[in-house]
């Protein structure tokens, strides 16, 4: 596509956009963690083991960094857009988030109440959470009211993220906005982040972030039975080696 693609970058057309700080927010499994990862690994499910680090409420180590990132965004005068795909880690947040929480913000939620939520949470004071499926809050909402942005879990379309991301960096926010990547130091995030890892610095090449990119995100995106399939052999080696189960097996 060379003699036919014209390459012009975001930061290079749209001056005006606020400067993007990203964090990967590296986190060890606490015992209450480890203990729901390891019955996802054992039932093969991988939807459960995406969560397993935040469905324990306060007593998962996800949910006690995102209580600090919401206190520390309310000693700096920021609001904060918490999302996630799922809405049972979203129940979760709504329930350990203190003071001023919207949401949550899910698909079945209809449009005219999305924005209703939306403009209270921009009305609210500073610390105030929006907390949002990724899907429903990610596309089509002006969220400039939020410069700090949490998510809770890496998606398996680098796109997803990067629609997120935009509802609050985007032109008429006046503030750096600030994202949080909550991943485990072990389990699921590590294999996604290292697969997305590769495919990004590959799409890269002649994408990067463009309306190009976002019109094909099969170019890169990886599929999820795929995905699934290899992470939960990986683990359940990790977890439960062969040997282990020939000893228990002969004992």
């Amino acid at each position: 596509v060379a003699p036919a693609y014209l390459r012009r970058n975001q930061e290079d057309v749209l001056t005006e956009l606020p400067d993007l700080v990203e964090v990967e927010e590296w986190l060890p499994f606490s015992s209450a963690d480890a203990s729901a990862y390891r019955d996802a690994v054992a039932a093969g499910n991988f939807m459960a083991m995406r969560q397993a680090a935040m469905s324990q409420g306060k007593r998962s180590q996800k949910v006690e960094r995102l209580l600090e990132i919401v206190a520390e965004s309310e000693e700096n005068g920021r609001r904060v857009i918490v999302f996630s795909h799922f809405r049972g880690v979203l129940e979760q947040i709504v329930r350990a988030l203190p003071g001023t929480v919207f949401g949550p913000l899910t698909g079945s939620v209809p449009a005219a109440t999305r924005q209703t939520m939306v403009d209270q949470f921009s009305a609210a004071g500073h610390g105030a959470a929006l907390v949002s499926q990724i899907v429903a809050g990610g596309v089509g909402l002006n969220i400039q009211a939020a410069s700090v942005v949490v998510i809770c879990e890496p998606q398996l379309k680098p796109t997803t993220e990067w629609q997120a991301i935009a509802r609050a960096r985007r032109m008429g926010q006046l503030e750096s906005v600030q994202v949080h990547r909550l991943l485990t130091e072990e389990g699921v995030d590590p294999h996604i982040t290292e697969i997305l890892a590769r495919k990004r610095e590959v799409f890269d090449e002649f994408a990067r972030v463009s309306d190009t990119a976002q019109s094909a995100p099969e170019a890169f995106d990886i599929s999820e039975a795929e995905l699934a399939r290899d992470v939960i052999a990986a683990e359940r080696e990790r977890l439960f080696p062969v040997s282990l189960l020939d000893n228990s097996v002969s004992e």
